[in-house]
Parts: structure tokens; sequence; C-alpha cells
């Protein structure tokens, strides 16, 4: 009977050991397995990171291969989700959206995994002009959302949303909120700018710019971006006065472009127009200084115009000698474009000018000086 009951122990004893062995290798090929697709999702986010579309296109194939594995619905969740946003980067909205729908009709969702879904569904339903039923998801993850990150993005595009529909006003409040909740959102403070300058606070959008370059809470990406939107905004409201002949403000938009930093190319222009805008209002010394620093400039796009223009400055002026030199300069440059054409004609007509101001003044000199004759009588009278 004890030799039974020992050869039983016994062999449940090593029964148990081969199970908890069996159990504990399926554990650990689980837990590889989970390991690695992990793994492979990181790499696909990593690439969802940035813009291009090689790097879209490669978190596609990788989300598409995982899609088909069986993983845990964690895993499920945000293999599906993310294969949505290569979707998308990849212009395939549909089938995103699709993916998008799908997911948000899910009831075992978390509350930030509910969040998620809906602000990348409302937000691709406004680039897809569904505007209404868009905002109403954003406004969604606003009510289930304690994410700052993501709260920030969905405000961010409902001030997109209100900067369609031409209400600047309400876009700005929205960007200045998604602002508060995330101050690294670059978007949002690239369109905050954007909002006030549509509503004509121009210097207020610039304040921003400023604020944010001065700040250390952006990767050069995030930087060409911004610096793009507000250099170029700023150039092309300098450019709108000019043509409205509003040349006070011309010059004072021109000069803020030349503080904020500008290429050389843009820089040669804004000179130029500063001093073009300068000889508007009547102010010809602070125009040649203007075109002088056009000609300083390394690029030469404009020279030949601004020596052109400095010579009818001078013409203007009286000073046909000066005047005269630069129209030849001009001409040199380039003599067979309309301005070498000009500047050759400008020439021959300063020269004209000091011919016959040399003309005029030997007549006012003979005039002015007696004959012999008249000498003669005017001693015999004495």
């Amino acid at each position: 009977m004890n030799r039974s009951i020992i050869l039983v122990t016994g062999f449940l004893f090593i029964a148990a050991g081969v199970l908890t062995g069996v159990y504990t290798a399926v554990i650990q090929e689980s837990a590889g397995t989970n390991q690695g697709i992990i793994e492979k999702i990181r790499e696909g986010e990593e690439f969802l990171k940035h813009s291009n579309p090689k790097s879209a296109e490669k978190a596609l194939d990788i989300f598409s291969e995982l899609s088909a594995k069986e993983v845990s619905p964690d895993l499920a969740f945000r293999i599906k989700y993310d294969l949505g946003n290569a979707l998308e980067k990849s212009n395939d909205r549909m089938v995103a959206l699709g993916i998008y729908r799908e997911l948000n009709q899910k009831d075992n969702l978390s509350r930030e995994e509910k969040a998620k879904v809906a602000y990348s569904l409302g937000n691709l339903l406004l680039l897809l002009n569904r505007d209404e039923e868009g905002k109403g998801h954003l406004e969604e993850v606003l009510r289930i959302s304690g994410d700052r990150k993501i709260r920030s993005s969905a405000l961010s595009a409902i001030a997109d949303y209100y900067m369609k529909k031409g209400n600047y006003d309400q876009s700005r409040k929205n960007y200045v909120l998604a602002l508060q909740e995330d101050p690294e959102n670059v978007k949002a403070r690239v369109r905050w700018g954007k909002s006030l300058r549509k509503m004509g606070k121009d210097w207020s959008a610039y304040d921003v710019y400023e604020d944010y370059v001065q700040s250390d809470s952006y990767f050069d990406k995030d930087k060409i971006a911004v610096d793009s939107e507000f250099r170029s905004g700023i150039l092309d409201k300098a450019r709108q006065l000019y043509v409205r002949k509003q040349y006070y403000g011309a010059i004072e938009s021109f000069k803020k472009a030349l503080d904020l930093g500008i290429s050389e190319k843009a820089r040669e222009q804004a000179w130029y127009y500063i001093a073009e805008s300068y000889d508007a209002i009547g102010k010809p010394e602070s125009a040649l200084q203007y075109l002088s620093k056009v000609l300083e400039n390394s690029d030469t796009t404009l020279d030949q115009t601004a020596l052109f223009r400095k010579g009818t400055i001078y013409f203007r002026g009286g000073k046909y000698d000066r005047a005269a030199s630069l129209f030849q300069e001009a001409a040199d440059r380039n003599p067979d474009t309309p301005i070498g054409r000009k500047a050759a004609d400008w020439k021959r007509e300063a020269l004209d000018q000091i011919e016959d101001d040399l003309q005029y003044n030997d007549s006012d000199s003979a005039r002015a000086r007696p004959s012999n004759d008249e000498a003669d009588e005017d001693d015999w009278k004495y």
C-alpha cells in the first residue's frame, strides 16, 4: 500500500513537472512572440512620425503584415489604429475612414482608445469636407479624454474647422486653448498667427512668431514650418501694401521681414521695394541708401534695375553727371534688356541736359561780362 502511494505520488510529481515545463515553454514562446510584435509596432510607429511618402509606405507594410497575426486585444487595437494612420498618410483616406469607423463601433475600448479614434475620425472627416460630422467627433474627444496632447490636437482641429468657415476669431480662441493644453503644438502656434493675420492683426501675429522662435520647445523640422509660414506671410503682406500704394505700411512690413531674417534674394527684393516706397513718398535720400544696399548684396538679380533707379533719382535732382554715369553702368550690365535700353536713352538725355546747362551758363557769362568798347566809352566819360 505504501509502495503504491509512493509510486502514485512520484508519478504526480513527474507529471506536474512535465506540465510546468510545457506551460513555461508555451508562456515563454508567447511572450517572445508578443515582444517581437511589440518591437515591430514600435518600428512602424516610428515611421509614422515622419511625413515623407517612403516612411508612410514602410509603416503601411509593417501594419498590413501585423494585422494578419493573432494577437491580444490591446495589441490588435494598436495595430488596427496604426494601420488606419498609415493608410491616411499614404492618401488612401477612404479605406482609413472605414477602419476608424469600425474601431469607433467597438464597445471594449478604453476611454483613451476611444479618444484617439474619435480624434482621427474627426480630423479625417474635416479633410474630406464632412465638416459638421468631423467637428462632432472632435468635441467627443474633449468630453472623454484627459490626455492633454490629444485634447490639444482636437482643439487645433476644431480651430481649423472655424478657419475654413471664415470665423477667424473663434479659430483664434481654439488655437489658444490648444496651446494651453500643449504649448509645443507647433501646428496650433503657426495657425494661431495665421488667424491673427486674417483678422488684420499682423503685428500680433509676428509677436506670436517671435515668442516662439525664442523658446527651445521645437525641433528643426518644426522651426522650418513656422519660419516658412510667418516669413512668407509678412513678405506677402508687404507686397500687397506696396501694390496698393500704402507705402508707409509697406516700408514697415518689409523692415519687419528683414528683422525676422529672410533669404538673400528676398532681402534684395525687400531693400528694393523699401527704396521705391521711400522715393514714392518724397524721400529720395532714404531711397538712395536702400538702393545702395541692393547693390552691396551678394544676390545680383536687381543690380541693373537699382543702378537705373539711382540714376533717375539723381537726374530728377539735377545731378546729371552722376546720373549719366549710373545710366552708363546700368546699360553696360546688360545692354539688350529693357532696362539696359532704357538706361542708354536716359544717359543720352542726361548728356543733353549737361550740354544745355553748359550752353546756358556760357550765354549767362557772356551777358554778364561788358565788351571792351563799352569799357572804353565808360572810361572816356569819366
